[in-house]
């Protein structure tokens, strides 16, 4: 047994080294009293046997049913005559066995909520009652391992009680009765399963009492040993699942070793600028994927992969990091008061001051690169908008910005940002960027002509066509030859890259080229070019460049406005205009399909066009990103609900790396995304009617309602005259609540199905008598 009490501790220090990640793979989001939380202060969540979740705060308890908060307070009138009987809460604790949330309060004793009656009964410190609750300062509650219908509750003041919860009964463990305790200030409890309790003290350190022979052993920070506990305010105890007991401090994280009576402490890592465990511990959680998320004060989230295959000392260990920053990757707050990870995998983290903190189990459809003006702030853009976007031969992404130059990010961290003060562009407007065969990078610029990147070197060099320092350029292409054509305000310039010289330069005025603001070139199949213009619509060339077509809005075409123009694996050639998406199916009769609103898009200024790995076709508009699914031959629609940036995209903007990413450039940074995933089949979870809101007439106004808790119940029988009222639903994966829409019908009064339009909910008004079924 101690060999494998041995095993169990050293196993610790097989964890892999996790290296610190600025662009974090969590997307955060963040409820607070905007979305209806009673307070931003979040102590505690759980999760009841329905699977709602509920979250202690500084002011109120709150209900969340996947839509809403529903909070609870002291002498709340629109509740029953009975409440919770203090609003500042310590501890929420949800009962495996029974519908009961339990509630510790900081002043006012414990309370225990039942969900389905929807009352509570109090549990207070009566004088005249030696088996009530010892004192209402109630700080922690825990769950018996022996008893079922036992718990644990530490106070502040007056040690640790076992409630029988069969009798209402408190049995006191204190001074009175365990003359050894050391402190009767207690901030939580655990019961071991193997015969102990433990509990963290509020300053005096860490204490193991054997329910058996009633012994305890008691640890406290020593200054003059390493070993020691790293300080005396104990916060936080978990078991995890090899038998190790993790100790949250206000002097950090601690490992109790058992066999040398001491503990491993993680102070720190001087390697490390971004990481230390050596502030307070608030909350400790092991994930169903055996890691350690650790829950600091001004310090965010820190976690430890108990996976395990080399042995490393505690000085080589490092952690991952979740910091407070001010996009969707980092917290709302530096201080963490509390983790939970819900029965959907999902992670809910309880801050001081920013409210709930979410992160979902499901990969996400969609990411972004935003902006930060923190000067230092690496994981961000320097710059708003994403003109322009390439990625080079190493997979690194270039994205042009409108007035920051040159950002570039390698695994989500910007590398370097390249602009005309540090002497690589000639103007910080960056509106195209393109990668040639060679692997050099092209980037065209608004009144500052051409910069051209080369890797072998790093280094740019300007190209001004024709001595013209002053162009606008938008767009490049290469031609089959391997000279570089690029579209400008005057026209098309022709590059020889080896000559390092313009060899042909067409414009209106010179040539057949039908106009000169040029916003894309690609060639056809035949060698044909195809020119995409800014008011002058589509012309076609021959390889000589001799105008054969012309598609333009006052011969029928659907704008003249032209944003891009690609051709796909299936010869197919798709247009990107101000008004629909154009698919020449065939250049044989140069016959065209003209896709808006009616067949699907949600937006028909089309911005960017690529096509994916498996074939299908994806556009980024005025409102979101588009997909045309080949194989279904239809369009799926991607907003800001999805986590797409809001505001327009940007003309032209879009790449594809080398693993299938999809990256578009917008007003508000960049939309990133696996395809396969986006497009990926979800599980449909159940629909939970969550309440029932029943509104009674006196008279001829409607001036009561009531409350009806439906999630025990199979069906409702109304009176005559409850003939009005509605339902609201949800699905209880919060992870999918964006990704849900619902439809409903009432059997029996209309067999029609009806969208909801929004807050999940519906209302039905006068129905007859009879039987009805939603």
């Amino acid at each position: 047994m101690q060999t494998m009490k041995r095993y169990t501790i050293l196993s610790l220090f097989s964890l892999l080294s996790s290296c610190w990640l600025m662009g974090q793979p969590y997307i955060i989001k963040r409820l607070g009293i905007e979305q209806g939380l009673s307070n931003n202060y979040v102590v505690s969540i759980t999760q009841d046997k329905q699977g709602f979740l509920w979250f202690a705060t500084e002011e109120g308890l709150n209900k969340f049913d996947g839509i809403r908060f529903i909070t609870y307070y002291k002498n709340d009138p629109s509740k029953n005559a009975q409440s919770i009987t203090g609003n500042e809460l310590n501890q929420v604790y949800a009962d495996p066995e029974r519908p009961i949330i339990w509630i510790a309060t900081q002043r006012n004793g414990l309370n225990a909520y039942n969900y389905q009656t929807q009352t509570f009964t109090a549990y207070q410190n009566d004088p005249q009652d030696p088996h009530s609750l010892i004192t209402n300062d109630v700080t922690d509650i825990a769950p018996s391992s022996q008893h079922a219908n036992g718990l644990w509750i530490s106070t502040y003041y007056r040690g640790i009680d076992y409630l029988d919860i069969n009798t209402g009964k408190f049995t006191h463990y204190n001074k009175k009765t365990l003359p050894a305790l050391k402190s009767e200030q207690t901030w939580t409890v655990l019961d071991g399963a193997d015969g102990n309790l433990y509990i963290g003290h509020v300053d005096s350190g860490f204490s193991i009492l054997s329910l058996k022979d009633r012994k305890i052993k008691n640890f406290q920070h020593d200054t003059k040993s390493p070993t020691s506990l790293p300080g005396n305010e104990v916060s936080s105890i978990l078991k995890d699942s090899y038998g190790n007991i993790w100790l949250g401090t206000d002097g950090g994280l601690a490992l109790y070793d058992a066999n040398n009576q001491g503990f491993i402490t993680f102070q720190q890592n001087q390697s490390d600028k971004y990481g230390t465990l050596s502030s307070r511990i608030f909350s400790i959680k092991q994930l169903k994927n055996n890691k350690l998320w650790i829950a600091s004060e001004l310090n965010g989230i820190a976690i430890l992969d108990l996976k395990q295959s080399h042995f490393l000392s505690p000085k080589q260990i490092t952690f991952e990091f979740i910091r407070e920053r001010d996009d969707n990757r980092s917290l709302s707050n530096a201080s963490i008061r509390y983790v939970f990870q819900d029965s959907f995998d999902n992670v809910w983290l309880g801050t001081w001051g920013g409210g709930i903190n979410f992160i979902s189990s499901e990969p996400p459809l969609f990411t972004s690169i935003d902006y930060s003006p923190i000067p230092n702030n690496d994981s961000s853009l320097n710059n708003k908008i994403a003109s322009s976007i390439c990625t080079d031969n190493q997979g690194l992404l270039w994205i042009g910005t409108d007035g920051g130059g040159i950002n570039v990010f390698e695994n989500g961290k910007r590398i370097a940002i390249y602009k005309k003060e540090t002497g690589e562009l000639q103007s910080n407007s960056v509106q195209g960027s393109f990668r040639d065969s060679k692997g050099n990078l092209w980037f065209g610029t608004f009144q500052g002509s051409i910069s051209l990147y080369n890797p072998q070197t790093k280094t740019f060099r300007s190209i001004n066509p024709m001595g013209k320092a002053n162009l606008d350029v938008r767009t490049f292409y290469e031609d089959k030859q391997h000279r570089i054509w690029i579209g400008c305000s005057e026209g098309i310039f022709v590059y020889d890259p080896d000559k390092m010289e313009v060899i042909q330069h067409y414009h209106t005025g010179n040539s057949e080229l039908h106009g000169n603001l040029i916003r894309s070139i690609t060639q056809d199949e035949k060698g044909r070019f195809w020119i995409g213009t800014f008011g002058d619509g589509i012309g076609i060339y021959t390889p000589n460049f001799h105008l054969t077509q012309k598609f333009i809005q006052r011969e029928g075409f659907c704008s003249n406005t032209i944003n891009q123009i690609v051709q796909d694996r299936k010869k197919r050639m798709w247009v990107a205009t101000g008004d629909g998406l154009v698919c020449f199916p065939s250049s044989q009769d140069l016959k065209h399909n003209t896709y808006q609103r009616k067949d699907g898009l949600a937006n028909t200024y089309i911005q960017a066009i690529t096509e994916d790995q498996q074939g299908n076709i994806w556009f980024s508009s005025n409102k979101g990103i588009g997909c045309y699914a080949t194989k279904k031959d239809c369009f799926y629609h991607y907003g800001h609900s999805d986590n797409i940036p809001a505001g327009n995209f940007m003309r032209g903007s879009v790449t594809e790396s080398t693993d299938g990413a999809i990256y578009f450039g917008s007003i508000n940074g960049i939309c990133c995304f696996t395809p396969n995933i986006a497009m990926s089949e979800i599980q449909i979870p159940p629909v939970v009617i969550a309440e029932m809101k029943i509104f009674e007439r006196l008279g001829t106004q409607e001036n009561s309602e009531a409350l009806v808790a439906l999630t025990e119940k199979k069906e409702m029988e109304l009176t005559h005259d409850q003939n009005t009222f509605s339902l609201t639903f949800n699905v209880q994966n919060y992870s999918l609540a964006n990704q849900m829409e619902y439809t409903y019908m009432l059997k029996g009064l209309e067999n029609s199905w009806y969208t909801v339009n929004e807050n999940n909910s519906v209302t039905f008004r006068n129905i007859l008598p009879g039987n009805m079924s939603s």
